[in-house]
This record gives structure tokens, sequence and C-alpha cells, in this order.
């Protein structure tokens, strides 16, 4: 069974590319391994944040809730081309091509082996749709891995050794809101996975964006139509399964109000000190710069929530 067949957001592909405005420098100034750590897991929510923003947008959307709906999707838009571009351009996210491409086929192939993993856990705990569910998506991420280390021997290997695949194609589609249909340790699995197939999503649109500035458009290609999958179809069956939307989007904009006010108030002010007392002053000046945003988008949803 496959699961490429539930994801609304509330802009293509496409679009989100015009919007990633990363200058894709490298880091400038050494960072302390905590700062690079801090960073690197700020990335991982604002990717999350990004992919269920969307998804809340489309659900307040359908309940006649414009105001809100609007608010998701500024949010979700900051999130990916401001939050994480310029954190990802803090620490150097991503090399020249072939580094890429090797670091895609190592995320790809651990990422089989992980829902392997989680597989076994849900055949375990006797839920059968989740572990048809993480198969699947394990199948998908070996289909993923060959194509990126076929597009490997293709940019390294001699004139005509490969040829890039271009990736599949995949339409936007719709997320199913309502409750979680798992439990337990599954359920905080599809959680976990939900995180990695949005930061995977996040950074091949980066990936595919440095490819086409360094002149190879069907790595590109190939990076942006696994994004899409990543997005599109993975994040969208383990969202609808784990329950990620709720039918009333009050309860939406209060988990994204709590979400924001701890990254306004607690992470992010957090993270600047670390980053100050590592003396990395550019980086928490970053981290503090985008607490704020956090802090702004905390109060958008309030008022969206309040005018309901």
């Amino acid at each position: 069974m496959r699961y490429a067949k539930s994801l609304a957001t509330a802009c293509t592909t496409a679009a989100l590319l015009s919007i990633v405005a990363c200058s894709h420098h490298p880091a400038r100034f050494p960072l302390a391994d905590s700062t690079r750590a801090n960073a690197l897991s700020a990335m991982h929510g604002e990717a999350m944040a990004h992919a269920k923003y969307l998804a809340y947008a489309t659900q307040a959307q359908q309940d006649g809730r414009g105001q809100a709906a609007q608010q998701f999707t500024s949010a979700a838009h900051t999130e990916l081309s401001d939050h994480f571009a310029r954190e990802a351009d803090l620490i150097g996210l991503g090399g020249d091509i072939a580094a890429n491409l090797r670091d895609a086929i190592s995320g790809e192939t651990n990422e089989a082996t992980m829902y392997r993993g989680f597989a076994n856990q849900a055949n375990a705990d006797h839920d059968t749709a989740a572990t048809a569910l993480f198969t699947d998506l394990g199948d998908d991420e070996a289909t993923h891995a060959k194509d990126f280390t076929t597009a490997l021997t293709a940019v390294t290997g001699p004139v005509g050794a490969a040829t890039v695949p271009a990736g599949a194609h995949l339409g936007v589609v719709a997320i199913t809101a309502g409750q979680a249909h798992s439990s337990g340790t599954t359920l905080a699995n599809l959680h976990t996975a939900m995180q990695g197939e949005a930061f995977a999503y996040a950074k091949y649109l980066r990936y595919a964006d440095q490819a086409r500035r360094n002149g190879n458009p069907a790595v590109a290609q190939l990076f942006t139509n696994t994004a899409n999958i990543e997005l599109n179809s993975h994040f969208a069956g383990l969202a609808s399964w784990a329950g990620l939307v709720a039918t009333d989007t009050n309860t939406n904009l209060t988990d994204a109000i709590n979400g924001e006010q701890h990254e306004a108030d607690i992470m992010y002010p957090d993270y600047a000190r670390q980053a100050e007392q590592a003396g990395n002053a550019q980086a928490a000046s970053l981290f503090r710069e985008i607490a704020g945003d956090e802090k702004t988008h905390q109060r958008a949803f309030q008022g969206a929530l309040t005018a309901s």
C-alpha cells in the first residue's frame, strides 16, 4: 500500500523553491560543538513547524478560518525561508554536489534501516496499518538511496558511466485530520519519522538550489522531486496516521501557540546564552532574533484564536 494520497499543503514545492532564500555560504566563523548542535536541533524544529503549519493552514481554510489560515501560512514560510535557511548558513549546511549526494545516500540508507525497526515495533504492537506504512516508507528510502548513488556515479565517474535519475513525481495531496490511529512506542516513532521527513524535505530543497547554482540541473531535479516525496507522501502518510492535525482549528492554534512560546521564551534564549558563552556572538545574535520572530508568531496565533 502506498501513502502518496494524503497531504494538502498551502503552497506547492515549486512555489517553495522560489522562497527558500538561502545564501549557501559556509559558516564564516568557527562554531563550538554546542552551538552547531543547537543550530541543527533548531533546524529540525523549524522544518517540522513549516510542514505542520502548512497542514494546519489547509485545515483552517476548510473550517472557514481565513485569518488563522493566513497566519499559519505566513509563519510556515518564515520558518523555512528565513529561520531554517539562516541557521543552515550558520553551520554551512551543504557543500559541493558530490558531498551533498553522499550525505543524502547516508541519510536515506539510515532511514531505510530506521523504518525497518519501526515496522518491527509496530508489528509487535499488532498495529497492522502502521507496519505497512513503515515498510512502504523504508522501501521508498532504499530506492532514494539507489537513485542518489546512481547520481553520484554520474557526477564523479567517467563520462557516460551513469545518468542522473529524475526521481518520481508527486502532486500535492491532503493530510487527513483526526485522532491518532496508533499509540505508545509506535505513535512516538511516527512523530520521530515525521520530523525526519520534514528535515529531509527542507535540506533537499537547499541541496537542489546548490546543484542548480553549480550548473547541474539534473541533480537539482532529483533533489527537488525527492524533497516533494518526503513532504507530500511520507510526511503526509505519517501525519494522517499519527493524528497530527486536529479537526478543530482552535486546537491547532493552541498547539502552535505553545510551541512558539517555548521557542521564544526558553529554547532560543538558552541557545543564545550557550552561544555567547562559547564565543559565538554571531550565532547568539541570530538565535535572539529568531526568538523575537517566534514571539511574534505566538502573538499572531493568539490573535487568531481570540478572534474565533
